[in-house]
């Protein structure tokens, strides 16, 4: 830094040494950038000059002219990126004359609004005289601009080391490699409680993904009551469909103002007709200039018979849109938001009465708990080992005639990252073989070549393919794609279409269709469906709607993230068709398993498929069959495994990414990651320092079992030795109680007192009460938690006789107080409390709880296996295994078991660094459990010196439980570690591991 700091305090004696005339009118902010912030940001380590970085497509450092639309300028002056990342900003710059006081609310609006409109955190404002650090993660309001400084500093304080650290630390190209703004970011105030969820703060912290979707929302709602209001005979599928056209074409039309290939006065116009009219009569004559979907003639907007809207609704959501201090830039906001925004707007309809529009959520929305969009990383490290490998080192001719689709498209994200990679991947082939240009593929801008706007439609119509079973969907995929078309178009573009009477968009139907993907046409053979059934399932052959392609064999890729929706929400009718048309059909598997199968049967023989699923399949007894088909028709590329980290935002999916070829491969090799953190600059990077090759002993038909091939030996040699832990018990592992149901409630030990206390016939009815977090190895730490038992038919009389009583029930357990309450009117008297003590236990499910049993929890960072007899009642956290068995205990609280478990259960976070497990019972019953031959005298040994060892260790933790002293805590904790290690031994004695062996599992635990 040294170094650094002597460059900048040249710059700033240089620019104490003419400060008047720095400060004067004259002297224009492209010199200060030029003699000063240009070098400033050099000695910071970035190429802003472009000495190193020659590839106008490959620069970290992105520097804009003065380009102005009417009083407005349409980009930062300096945005800065970090290779090979060039798409997202990791902050912008603007800069002003030093003449100018930096403190002015439009100069901090406009800084705000490029950093907010792209998700940028922070941004700077500087005219080298002074250095503005500026939140931009607030909604911009130029009221409370100013109020968004953060820090501030004088050019004379860059030369004070303290002060120059902060700059260097935050703004430095190192630093910003090593995570500083976005660390940076986390340590600024963050919304919080129920705020948080909606995004929003009453300062204004939102980000522009939540606000954008709520104005989309709020207009929906106001178009959709307008409209049924003056157009009652509308249902709710056509007021969906109309409100949303009208939506798209505000949108598009703003997007084309602010991209300056319109003027501005599209939206904002002042006519005597209706704004209604005059919007109308826009779109009729912006149609013959880009045709494509959005403009063209809809049957219930455009029609006459249409009564327009109320003319105050509609002019004022014109002006909203139009008004020059909106927050939102159609310039700045990625066609990537934009995508993630319209997935979560699709997730509503509208519904009608005879004369009331309602906006709901769609039944399979509301099921899922809500619509989770794909993260922008996930989509383009998907598109890129898909697409990005297939196309690399391919001439444009050859690419020509290659077709990817997503199948399940919804609002387009995957398919945009396609075009976009496409795009990238023209421009960067034409700069580096110019010659191999055919005419109108290129042109030259800003000294840099650039695609050509018909030949960016020639990619998109010939490349990009996607099917969704909701038109509107497939309608925000179309208007995505075609704003995606026109990131680049100028007004000077358009005027030369115009002129020529070509269009500006293609027409997309042929490539983006409505229909179902899993349904064929063949579901109607023989069978009579009305048109309202048809219409319904939208059955669909991709032989039919992509000809072509299918004739070429079919796709090259398929991306996507299908629905994680169980079956049946698609009705019996698919449950019968599914049944005969799929391999992969079992009675409780989600539609996401169909997707593959039917992905991997469009795709051609070679081709990629890449998706983000659900990772229940690669475990589950449902996956088994969809396992089975993958192992049979293709070549396992990649497996991305998340666990349980929240990949998707408030949603319990815990996802896969897939990478995989259709191929048959004998004896494969495939990258398997696992990943333990979702805090990471770039995907591929952590892929690449987590990932694992392996070879196809880890996948089967049975079972997939992703570990390194040394891990694989040693697992395979544990199956060998045992038998599975459920056919061990017989499939007798048992879930806890879920408290409130079956009249069963938590106590605590002052409520236990009072209640035998009083002997009201109720000390019967309380059982000690463990959670998971009390089972530890060995033993059960006392929560002093218990349960009552309310039997059926108590009201609170059988409890009120003690007045304090009653009140402890309402104040502190209300939960009891409602039960009691509910019984009060048709109470009937019970006082044999053994009659209903003996119905109680008569059922199967709590007479467990009273026999021995060893119990362990559901999340565990280690073996946490323990031995119970004393009739404790287990909470929902646990589970129990009913079998008097200790040298079943001893090799659950193995090492070696735990090992094993390590490869096979979910994880949270890195085990080794404090992650836990999920022991679900659908992996716990695939532990091998070594038998005995009891005919066999060595193996008898064995298993009795386990046995022996446990009852030690068992006794070593009772006593410690009850030590008085320090000393003699010590002493037994010394006996108890030396026991664990002494069953380990026995353990891996007991499966013939070896030394080597032994040291791989001590290596990993």
């Amino acid at each position: 830094m040294e170094q650094v700091l002597r460059l900048v305090s040249q710059l700033v004696r240089d620019f104490q040494g003419q400060e008047r005339a720095y400060l004067s009118p004259t002297y224009q902010e492209s010199q200060v950038r030029q003699d000063f912030i240009d070098k400033f940001f050099t000695a910071l380590g970035w190429d802003v000059t472009h000495e190193k970085q020659k590839n106008p497509y490959e620069q970290e450092v992105k520097i804009e002219n003065r380009v102005r639309t009417e009083s407005s300028q349409r980009f930062a002056d300096y945005a800065f990126f970090i290779a090979p990342n060039y798409r997202d900003v990791k902050y912008f710059v603007e800069a002003k004359k030093p003449a100018k006081d930096l403190s002015n609310p439009e100069y901090y609006y406009q800084t705000i609004r490029y950093g907010w409109n792209q998700s940028t955190p922070i941004a700077v404002l500087t005219d080298f005289e002074e250095f503005h650090i500026i939140d931009c993660r607030y909604k911009p309001n130029i009221k409370t601009a100013l109020e968004r400084k953060i820090e501030s500093f004088h050019f004379t304080q860059y030369e004070d080391e303290v002060v120059f650290k902060k700059i260097f630390y935050l703004f430095g190209r190192e630093a910003v490699i090593n995570g500083s703004i976005e660390k940076y970011a986390a340590t600024l105030a963050k919304p919080r409680g129920k705020k948080a969820e909606k995004g929003v703060l009453k300062s204004g912290y939102q980000q522009v993904d939540q606000a954008f979707l709520e104005l989309l929302d709020g207009y929906r709602d106001q178009l959709a009551h307008a409209f049924k209001n003056k157009n009652q005979q509308l249902n709710g599928e056509e007021l969906t469909e109309a409100v949303q056209r009208t939506i798209d074409r505000l949108v598009f039309i703003r997007f084309l103002e602010d991209k300056g290939i319109e003027e501005k006065t599209v939206i904002g116009f002042k006519s005597k007709q209706s704004s209604w009219n005059s919007f109308l009569g826009l779109c009729k004559s912006l149609e013959p200039k880009y045709n494509g979907l959005v403009f063209k003639e809809h049957p219930i907007i455009d029609n006459s018979t249409f009564n327009a809207p109320d003319e105050k609704v509609f002019s004022e959501i014109c002006s909203e849109l139009a008004d020059p201090s909106s927050p939102y830039d159609f310039n700045s906001i990625p066609i990537s938001i934009l995508g993630n925004i319209y997935e979560r707007f699709l997730g509503k309809v509208v519904t009608t009465t005879d004369k009331r529009a309602k906006i709901v959520e769609k039944p399979e929305v509301r099921k899922a708990g809500g619509v989770y969009y794909t993260p922008e990383y996930i989509v383009r490290y998907i598109v890129g080992e898909t697409v990005g490998k297939l196309i690399d080192g391919k001439t444009p001719d050859e690419i020509r005639k290659m077709a990817f689709a997503d199948i399940a498209c919804g609002s387009g994200s995957f398919l945009i990252e396609v075009y976009d990679k496409l795009l990238e991947y023209h421009t960067k082939y034409y700069t580096e073989h110019p010659e191999k240009a055919k005419k109108g593929d290129i042109e030259k801008r800003a000294g840099a070549i650039a695609l050509s706007h018909k030949k960016r439609q020639e990619i998109l119509v010939n490349n990009i393919y996607g099917v969704d079973i909701d038109f509107q969907a497939t309608e925000v995929t179309q208007l995505s794609l075609y704003l995606k078309l026109m990131e680049d178009v100028t007004m000077n573009d358009a005027y030369q279409f115009s002129l020529l009477k070509e269009r500006m968009l293609p027409d997309l139907r042929r490539n983006i269709v409505c229909g179902n993907s899993l349904i064929g046409r063949d579901i109607l053979d023989g069978k009579l469906f009305d048109d309202e059934t048809e219409h319904t399932l939208k059955p669909m052959n991709f032989e039919d709607v992509f000809p072509e392609v299918m004739k070429r064999g079919g796709f090259d890729a398929v991306v996507g993230n299908p629905p994680y929706v169980r079956q049946e929400s698609l009705g019996d009718r698919f449950i019968y068709y599914a049944k005969d048309s799929y391999h992969s059909y079992t009675n409780q598997a989600d539609l996401y398993v169909f997707f593959i199968e039917k992905s991997i049967n469009i795709l051609k023989s070679g081709g990629i498929y890449g998706i983000i699923c659900s990772n229940k399949f690669m475990r589950s007894n449902y996956g088994k069959e969809i396992r089975k088909f993958l192992v049979s028709n293709t070549a396992l590329q990649e497996v991305i495994d998340f666990g349980e980290l929240p990949v998707f935002q408030n949603a319990a999916t815990f996802p896969v990414i897939m990478i995989l070829k259709k191929q048959i491969v004998q004896n494969q090799k495939f990258v398997f990651a696992p990943m333990k953190s979702l805090i990471f600059n770039s995907l591929e990077e952590e892929v690449n320092k987590s990932a694992l090759i392996l070879d196809s002993r880890s996948v089967s038909g049975d079972n997939w079992r992703l570990s390194s091939n040394e891990a694989s030996e040693i697992l395979d040699k544990l199956v060998l030795q045992g038998i599975p832990l459920g056919k061990y018990v017989e499939n007798k592992i048992y879930f806890g109680i879920k408290t409130g149901l079956d009249q069963a409630f938590v106590i605590d030990q002052a409520t236990k007192n009072n209640l035998i206390k009083q002997d009201y016939n109720s000390s019967d009815l309380i059982r000690s009460y463990v959670i998971g977090d009390a089972v530890r190895k060995y033993t059960i730490i006392d929560k002093q938690k218990y349960l009552i038992f309310i039997p059926q038919g108590w009201t609170r009389s059988h409890f009120g006789l003690v007045q304090n009583l009653w009140n402890l029930f309402t104040k502190k357990y209300p939960a009891i107080a409602n039960h009691l309450l509910q019984y009060e009117k048709k109470a009937k008297e019970r006082t044999d409390q053994g009659d209903y003590w003996w119905e109680l236990r008569s059922c199967d499910y709590y007479k467990e709880f009273d026999k021995p049993k060893i119990v362990y929890p559901d999340i565990a960072k280690e073996s946490r296996f323990t031995f119970d007899d004393n009739g404790m009642y287990m909470a929902a956290t646990t589970f129990t295994i009913p079998k008097d068995d200790l040298f079943l205990l001893g090799i659950l609280n193995s090492k070696l078991i735990f090992y094993y478990l390590s490869h096979v259960c979910p994880v949270l976070g890195d085990v080794k660094r404090g992650g836990r497990l999920r022991l679900k019972t659908v992996y716990m019953k695939t532990l091998p459990i070594r038998t005995i031959n009891s005919d066999d005298p060595a193996d008898k040994d064995r298993h009795d010196n386990i046995v022996g060892l446990v009852e030690q260790i068992l006794s070593a933790k009772a006593k410690h439980a009850k030590a008085n002293t320090e000393a003699e805590k010590n002493r037994l904790e010394i006996q108890i570690e030396a026991l664990d290690r002494q069953i380990d031994n026995a353990v891996y004695e007991l499966y013939g591991l070896t030394e080597e062996e032994i040291k791989i599992v001590e290596g990993n635990n």
